[in-house]
């Protein structure tokens, strides 16, 4: 019997992401405080709140153990495919069934002073520390810095990653830095509650990810830090200077520690940091997108284009600084690898804040007008409504019928464009993984960095992995199939989603006897325009003896 348990119920923070495929850092570390207090590998249990649901007689499992660690907080609201996050419910019900064992809270949930019920400890801000000093009575923070201890617990944790029902192909989450450097903090983020800040050293971070892929694991997002940019930064009186030095040292050493990397992406860049040192973040983004993989995404939080939100909620960056921003990025991660930009810039737009009025929408989707009449490139648009935490709150300026309408405008003007081409026809997609499977169509992503959705036609196992070749784009999606794709041996589905193929011309395709090229093809339907098909290059016709 284990004597420590470890429940993930997965956290989503604007600076780190831990909902399947990914695992967050805070589940590493604690598993490493856990190894650092003594206990072994078979004294610590480890299980996933989907798990759970699902097999509800391992709460029994717990019952057994001296501590369970619940890891929890989503502080942004989201959509999730891989998993759903453990709800207040949920907390307050295991916590009240759970009798023996000491019930210890972790994670972003601790910033957000609600009930949680009958748990015995709140944890610090340290993942692992309340439970390191209640089995050793040490408090470590007296011999060591918060970023020393965390050092030490990423390569005591990373064997908790074998343990994980998607292992291997699971994203590990490694975190820069903790916290926001500015001086002065968005007024709607839950980064301003966060007390214990620092700045980890390159030689923990890369041993972290030796650690993790001496192991087998393949695929690292630099994602749980506000500014990428700011990793290591200089200070110049009150404002911080990007530091390109250390993250070429950084992702030269990540890539020398795990040279069969399959995704090495990041997360958040703050567009004002690129604007005002535009030089040094030019270096920074060059040497990012040289060690990167291809497809890799940098959030930009802009979150209004209107001033008056901007300036009511103390937003870091501005319209001017943020084009500003989006052209010096397209310019230094534009490079195709695969047929797919190495680093692009993503936005995000938050709504609901203080400030905004009707105007906000249209001020946004004129913004995104100019980005796209520029011929500049977007990897993707977030658009939220602000998940209120502490004192604030939301506003509602528009009616939810108004907001779809903005919703739409949005799709239909700038993200099917944006899609086609950042993705264009044609383009092959390597190990899409299939997370849903609806009647005659799955669907699946990459491991990575707000990987694109992939609708398949076809049936497919859970968990398979396809290359697909792209046939089309939707607004928030793209369509696929595996490639290659034997036109002779395809199904109905398929065959339609081909580009001008369609229903009926399907339908001769799958009734007609053995086609072996594209002659053959353009004989069976003579009326047909196939420069389409020729977009997708070899692989629908089985090759000739």
């Amino acid at each position: 019997m284990a004597r420590v348990y470890i429940l993930d119920g997965y956290l989503d923070e604007p600076s780190c992401l831990g909902v399947p495929p990914y695992i967050a850092p805070h589940v590493r570390y604690t598993y490493g405080a856990l190894r650092d207090a003594g206990l072994r590998s078979e004294d610590i249990a480890y299980g996933i709140i989907d798990d759970l649901r699902r097999h509800p007689e391992k709460a029994e499992e717990m019952q057994g153990a001296e501590m369970v660690i619940i890891i929890a907080g989503t502080t942004v609201p989201g959509k999730y495919l891989g998993g759903k996050p453990i709800s207040l419910q949920e907390i307050r019900r295991l916590a009240a069934q759970l009798r023996r064992p000491r019930v210890i809270l972790s994670g972003p949930i601790i910033h957000c002073n609600l009930d949680v019920g009958p748990v015995d400890h709140i944890a610090g801000e340290i993942p692992g520390l309340t439970a390191y000093q209640l089995l050793t009575g040490e408090d470590l923070t007296q011999k060591l810095s918060p970023a020393e201890i965390v050092d030490r617990w990423a390569q005591l944790g990373a064997e908790v990653t074998l343990r994980h029902p998607r292992f291997p192909y699971l994203v590990c989450e490694v975190e820069t830095f903790r916290g926001c450097p500015r001086r002065s903090h968005c007024s709607f983020c839950s980064e301003r509650f966060k007390k214990v800040v620092y700045q980890r050293s390159v030689a923990g971070i890369i041993a972290e990810v030796r650690a993790l892929a001496d192991l087998g694991n393949a695929y690292f997002r630099l994602g749980a830090q506000t500014d990428l940019l700011l990793y290591q930064a200089r200070r110049d009186g009150e404002r911080l200077v990007p530091n390109p030095e250390a993250l070429e040292a950084l992702y030269a050493g990540i890539r020398e520690a795990a040279p069969q990397l399959k995704v090495l992406h990041m997360d958040n860049i703050n567009p004002a940091t690129i604007a005002d040192y535009p030089a040094e973040a030019e270096r920074a983004l060059r040497a990012i997108a040289r060690y990167n993989t291809p497809g890799d995404t940098a959030a930009f939080g802009l979150e209004s284009a209107d001033p008056a939100v901007l300036a009511a909620n103390n937003i870091g960056t501005d319209t001017e600084k943020t084009f500003r921003a989006i052209e010096i990025m397209n310019a230094a991660g534009g490079e195709r690898e695969d047929g797919i930009p190495k680093l692009l810039p993503g936005l995000n737009f938050l709504h609901g804040l203080q400030g905004e009025s009707r105007q906000t929408m249209e001020l946004n989707l004129e913004f995104l007008r100019r980005v796209r009449d520029a011929g500049l490139l977007l990897r993707r648009i977030n658009i939220r409504q602000v998940n209120p935490l502490g004192q604030y709150r939301r506003t509602r300026p528009a009616t939810a019928y108004q907001f779809q309408q903005y919703k739409d405008a949005v799709n239909r003007e700038i993200n099917k464009p944006m899609l086609q081409k950042v993705f264009p026809l044609g383009t092959t997609l390597k190990e899409v993984i299939v997370e849903e499977s609806e009647g005659l169509v799955a669907y699946g992503r990459q491991l990575g960095t707000y990987p694109i959705l992939v609708g398949i036609p076809g049936k497919f196992a859970l968990g398979s992995q396809l290359h697909v070749k792209i046939v089309d784009h939707g607004y928030r999606s793209i369509t696929g199939l595996p490639w290659p794709l034997d036109i002779n041996r395809a199904s109905l589905e398929q065959l339609e989603a081909l580009p001008g193929i369609g229903k009926n011309r399907a339908r001769k395709i799958f009734l007609a006897g053995e086609l072996k090229d594209m002659a053959d093809l353009q004989a069976l339907l003579p009326d047909a325009d196939l420069s389409g098909l020729e977009q997708l290059g070899p692989g629908l016709f089985p090759p000739r003896e």
